[in-house]
């Protein structure tokens, strides 16, 4: 329950602040799962930077981030499951890499992973077209790493719905 807290309040207390936060309740409506989330978002109710909205079923990962996309307003997005937290600077730095390079579609961060109770820093130096890097699984990108711009996102067409899992390899 903490961890969405966490993350909501991660993307709240960035440095850069024109950020909108969508929240999509993907569990079932009679879960015990949705009756914490209602619960746990009572905390931004009157939050006008805060959506919450709820999907009438499961229907998978992929949903939940089309439905939010539906929903942004923003001209960049990013992703953030509830287990994720994104660093202070992170949108900021992004926003002026993108800014920068007007061509470029998408960015990454390097991530922090959590091993033997230590934080690791995952990194590459890869640029340009990672397709072969990703194929290969050299290269891994998670979601929440990734902002992309408002247009690359509907030039994907959004997340593929039917994948319930590995949506992310996919998108």
């Amino acid at each position: 329950d903490a961890t969405l807290l966490r993350a909501i309040d991660s993307v709240l207390c960035q440095t850069y602040e024109n950020c909108e936060v969508i929240v999509v309740d993907d569990n079932d409506p009679d879960t015990e799962y949705r009756k914490r989330t209602e619960d746990l978002m009572e905390k931004y109710r009157g939050n006008h930077r805060v959506k919450y909205i709820k999907h009438e079923k499961n229907k998978n990962g992929s949903a939940a981030r089309n439905t939010a996309f539906r929903n942004s307003s923003g001209e960049y997005l990013c992703f953030l499951d509830d287990d994720d937290y994104f660093l202070p600077d992170k949108i900021k730095k992004q926003v002026e890499h993108m800014e920068k390079n007007p061509k470029c579609g998408a960015t990454y961060t390097w991530r922090y992973e959590t091993l033997f109770n230590q934080n690791i820093l995952i990194h590459s130096n890869y640029v340009g077209d990672l397709t072969k890097q990703i194929l290969t699984l050299e290269f891994t990108p998670l979601t929440s790493s990734l902002m992309l711009k408002r247009d690359s996102y509907i030039k994907l067409n959004g997340f593929d719905e039917s994948f319930v899992r590995h949506q992310d390899f996919e998108f």
